[in-house]
Parts: C-alpha cells; structure tokens; sequence
C-alpha cells in the first residue's frame, strides 16, 4: 500500500531560489508576510508542496495546479488542493514546517512549538469538558489536524471536539453535531524533533495505512542542483 508521507524541513533549508516554483498567486501571497520569518515558512511549505505533489503526478512542480481559494470569500488565502488529488496539509510552527501528502483522502497535519504559547485563554476555548488540563500542545495539535483534514478550520469551536488524553494514542472520541466522523477519522503522532509535538489525521483513509515522516532535504536540494 503506498504510504501518506510528511516532509519535514527546518526554516533555515528556505533559499530564495525556491521562490521560482511559486505560482504568481503565491508570490504575492508571500511578499505580503512583514516578517522574513513568516515568508520563509510560507515559501517552504509551498515549494515542498509543490516538489511532492508534482512528483506524484509526474509533472514539473512549477506545473501542479495547486489552488488556494478560501471557502468563505473564495480569495486565494485558503489551504492548497489540487482537484483530483493528491491531498495536502501544511502546517508551520517555531522553525519546523511539515506537508502532509495523500493519495487516498483529505488530511491534515499540524506542528506546535511546546514554549508555553497556550495560556489559561486559549485552553478554555481548546478543551471540550472532561479533557486536560494538561498536555495542552498535544490537545491543540490533534484538534487543529482534525479540523484541517475536515477543511472547517477554526469555523469549528475547539471545544467541541473531544480527543483522548497524552498519554494515550490520539483518536477522535466526539464531535458536535458530527457522529459519523470518529469511526471515519484516523490519526497518528508525529516525531518532530524535541521541543514539538505534531499530529496527523486522516479522513476516509485505508484502514492501516502507512505513514512516512521524510526530511525534505533530498527534495529541496534537487532544485538547489538544478539552479546551479
């Protein structure tokens, strides 16, 4: 069975030579990020996306009809998709950036930087009742990759999702107004390095599909050869 692959890549592997894979929609979308911080994370989430999709589909990563349009307004700040797959999830955090790439189905991933950044605020809004309090980096995760791979983003309250504690593997226990979703939705933990924790979940997937976390050195320094 082929695998869903996240590509893992530190903020430090964004060159600007990776800017040529952008389509004119994603420049702009990038050169409007005040901090080089933010550009840099958003250039490789979008190159990665590119050089892996593109190699599923065999065509040249500056030719993968990847659309951004947002399912409110229609504007193209939404995630990436590409009609007929694959699937993608991007999420960044800290210095890390992770793509998540499917062929069988919606997913989504997403990476958090465990420096303290969930306050007593944003826990009331995270945790459904009988969840936490602690361990929130990892009730933040699974949640945000649950409503990812649903595509309802934060139209969804967090509390009203709940998930399994930490300490146990991730899994959608609930989710209001929304039964069918738990015995639909699979999810797995991610390894980022130390200082993160990441999840993905996987909507209508395989039952036991494989999940490969690669670094996307490999892939970004092919561009770098083909510049030089």
């Amino acid at each position: 069975m082929e695998p869903v692959t996240v590509w893992w890549a530190a903020r430090d592997a964004a060159r600007p030579g990776l800017a040529g894979l952008l389509d004119p929609v994603e420049r702009g979308r990038r050169e409007r990020y005040l901090r080089e911080a933010d550009r840099d994370r958003f250039l490789l989430g979008a190159a990665i996306s590119r050089l892996a999709a593109g190699a599923r589909l065999g065509v040249p990563p500056e030719h993968v009809p990847i659309t951004r349009a947002c399912a409110d307004c229609d504007e193209p700040h939404g995630p990436p998709a590409i009609a007929g797959g694959p699937h993608l999830s991007v999420s960044h955090s800290g210095d890390l950036v992770a793509v998540a790439v499917s062929p069988y189905g919606p997913l989504g991933v997403d990476v958090e930087e465990d420096a303290g950044r969930i306050g007593e605020d944003v826990a009331r809004l995270l945790l459904a009742p009988g969840e936490g309090p602690g361990g929130l980096p990892a009730f933040w995760t699974r949640k945000e990759a649950l409503l990812k791979a649903t595509r309802d983003g934060l139209r969804v309250p967090l509390a009203d999702l709940r998930v399994s504690g930490p300490a146990e593997a991730p899994r959608l226990l609930s989710w209001e107004g929304r039964p069918d979703l738990p015995g639909r939705m699979a999810m797995r933990t991610l390894a980022p390095r130390a200082g993160y924790a990441a999840c993905l979940a996987l909507l209508d997937h395989p039952a036991d599909v494989p999940v490969e976390e690669r670094s996307a050195e490999a892939l970004l320094a092919a561009v770098s050869g083909q510049q030089a």
